[in-house]
């Protein structure tokens, strides 16, 4: 199960985890429903795995949050590595262009989540 936390357990997870996954979202938001299916299954899948975490956070419920971490459209997943934010290549579901980021933004399949787990864990 993916755990619903606070700002604090994310700062706490982020030190403590080599690769977290934290999904913003809200109970409003059909897309972010959506896809909690993907990422409940990613996290039972990995869930042997002490380096890989997943973990989300109502943006309703926590709106500074969403601010300081620039989140500005949900279902959005910000990807920590190795206690900061990661840098990987990603496509951008809206333009279809590539582009540098630390977040995947939108509905994504599975394997989008799997790309960045062999990416940064082999």
């Amino acid at each position: 199960m993916v755990s619903d936390v606070d700002p604090a357990s994310i700062k706490k997870a982020i030190a403590e985890t080599r690769l977290l996954f934290v999904d913003s979202w809200a109970p409003w938001c059909g897309p972010c429903v959506a896809l909690t299916p993907v990422l409940e299954e990613l996290s039972e899948k990995y869930a042997g795995n002490p380096n890989v975490k997943f973990l989300k956070i109502n943006t309703q419920n926590y709106p500074h949050f969403a601010y300081e971490n620039n989140i500005n459209a949900i279902p959005c997943v910000l990807v920590y590595f190795e206690g900061q934010p990661a840098r990987f290549e990603s496509l951008d579901t809206r333009g279809g262009k590539r582009a540098m980021t630390d977040r995947l933004i939108g509905l994504r399949p599975a394997e989008h989540y799997e790309r960045v787990i062999r990416l940064f864990l082999g």
